[in-house]
This record gives C-alpha cells, structure tokens and sequence, in this order.
C-alpha cells in the first residue's frame, strides 16, 4: 500500500490521475478533428449523463476491490431494484416509498454479498457471481421480460430534470466523487481498507474491524448500484431486468484503469471518475465514428485486460524491490 504524505509538482504528475486525464484530453482532441459533433454541447452533455451511472456503480466496486474483494452484481442489483422500484410506482406506491425500497433492497442485497465473505469465508467472486444470476433472474421473471412503462411524470424529474442545464444526476454523480474521494482520504475507518486490503490478517491484529468494514464496503457497492438503477428508470421512464447488463465489467475496468488493484490495497474514487471518462469518451467516438457497436465491448474487453496486465507488472516489480 501506498500512502500518500502530500501533493508535491513531481507527485502531482506522476500521478495515475493525471496520466488518465492526459489521455482524455488527446483522444478528446483527436475525436474533435474525426467528428465535428464531438464537442458540441449535447454530445458533451451526452457523455456526462451517460457515465453517471457507471460512476456510481464504480465508486462502490473500487470501495470494494481496496478491500480485497470483488463485486460482479452491481448490473444485476442494478436491474433488479430498478425493477422493484417501477413495479411499486406503476401499483400507485408513492415515489419515496418506492424509491426507498429500492434502494434498502440494493442496500439488503449487498449486505448478503458482505455476510456470505466476511462472515463464511466464501470467495467473493463465487458469491457475487451467484448473487448476479440470483438478482438477474428474478428481474427477468418478475418483468416476464417485458418494458415496464407509464412512469409517474413527476419520478421521471429524477433523471430528466435539469438545474442551470445540467441533469440533476450529473450532480449527484459529481458529489458522490467528491464524498467518497474526500473520506476515502481523510476518515480513519474508511482509510483502514486500504490496510485491509493489503493485509488483512495484520491489520485483523493491529485492532481494525475488518469483517465489519469488508460487510460495509458490499454494502455501499449495494446501495450505490440501487442508486444507479433509480436514476437510469428514472431517465429511460421504464424498468427492464436487463439494465445493468454487463456494467459490473465496465465498472470493474473503470477502477482498475484508475489505479484500483485486483489484489486490494489500492485505488482512488478520483482515478475511477477518470477511467470512466476515458471508456465514456472512446465509446463515444465509436457511435461518432459509426463503427458496429459489438467493437464497443471488444476495446472495453482488452482495455480491462490491458490494465490488469499493467496491475499485475506493477506487483511484480514492487516485489521484485522489496527482494
């Protein structure tokens, strides 16, 4: 683990935050010159809206890759509390009953996944593997695989309402960052992850509540994923079982590429934001650029590989000095 002491010019550039932004900014100049409509301000507000809800699954997947662990729901839960929300609306449930049950469903969901790892011992891959088909098939069987529609109007604010412009979940995107950013940093009990991640068992000595802080970390991952779903039924006006589908991939890409380590230990919530941005950004040019969107999970695909392979150089190397 790395701890950070203060924020020199030469620690400011070197750091992977930085380097992520660099990138954006050049393939956001190239994809100016390729395509015109590149920076125009709705696509730009596009680009924004649309990584709001991978940010928010990805704050919590890189909460809990520090740890140690990993979370392959967050699409699932994401899918299935949506689900659970619209049905609520569309039986005439108000929008804060509805909106509160989703999210304590997303928040009791991530809470199994925590109690099942920190308390059984079992992988965290198998019992978030398990818990992404469990939340995933029900979805499917409580829509019957149908578009749930007709929406309350004044829910769809939620997503589609604007303040100066800007859709109120680029907000709430943007002050989660900050939040999780901020305590990840400068509170203690969450600052213990970090530890835990990269030793549990000293850090199980040295008096830290790990079991306890691995269960909050999967609940937080829960709740946030919960979040994203509101927004994203809340923006499109329908539930559907398949939201979600294949976004704990691109969360878990967004995290390491932002310097989150698959052996925990490692990671800023500032990094992800950024990761996201990059993947956002490149997505982005493939629709400009009118390539087939299948070529879209390809480069996600080898991106993530690509940044587990540089994770796992980067450990190696570390090893290789402490030899």
């Amino acid at each position: 683990m790395r701890i950070r002491s203060g924020y020199s010019i030469k620690s400011i550039l070197g750091a992977r935050e930085t380097v992520l932004l660099l990138v954006s900014i050049t393939f956001s100049i190239i994809l100016s010159f390729l395509s015109p409509r590149f920076l125009s301000v709705n696509n730009l507000v596009s680009i924004a809206t649309g990584m709001t809800y991978d940010v928010i699954m990805a704050t919590g997947m890189t909460l809990v890759l520090i740890v140690g662990g990993i979370d392959l729901s967050v699409g699932s839960i994401l899918g299935l509390t949506g689900v659970v929300t619209t049905m609520m609306l569309r039986s005439g449930v108000s929008i804060a009953v509805s909106v509160t049950a989703g999210l304590m469903l997303g928040v009791l969901l991530g809470a199994i996944n925590g109690t099942m790892i920190s308390n059984f011992k079992i992988n965290p891959f198998i019992v978030t593997l398990g818990m992404m088909a469990i939340a995933r098939g029900a979805a499917v069987v409580l829509t019957s695989g149908y578009f749930l529609s007709n929406l309350p109007p004044s829910y769809l604010i939620l997503g589609q309402g604007k303040l100066l412009g800007i859709p109120f979940p680029i907000y709430v995107m943007l002050l989660l960052v900050i939040l999780f950013e901020y305590l990840l940093k400068n509170w203690s009990p969450l600052y213990t992850i970090f530890y835990i991640g990269t030793n549990p068992d000293a850090a199980e000595l040295s008096g830290i509540k790990v079991g306890r802080m691995i269960l909050a970390c999967y609940v937080i991952s829960g709740f946030l994923s919960a979040l994203a779903g509101v927004f994203m039924t809340s923006r499109l006006a329908m539930g559907y079982a398949q939201f979600g589908l294949g976004a704990e991939l691109r969360a878990i890409a967004a995290s390491v590429i932002g310097g989150a380590s698959m052996s925990g230990g490692e990671g800023s919530i500032g990094g992800t934001f950024l990761g996201v941005l990059l993947l956002a950004i490149i997505n982005n040019g493939f629709v400009l650029l009118n390539f087939s969107v299948y070529w879209q999970g390809v480069v996600n695909g080898l991106i993530l590989v690509l940044a587990v392979a540089v994770d796992a150089f980067r450990r190696a190397r570390r090893g290789e000095r402490r030899i």
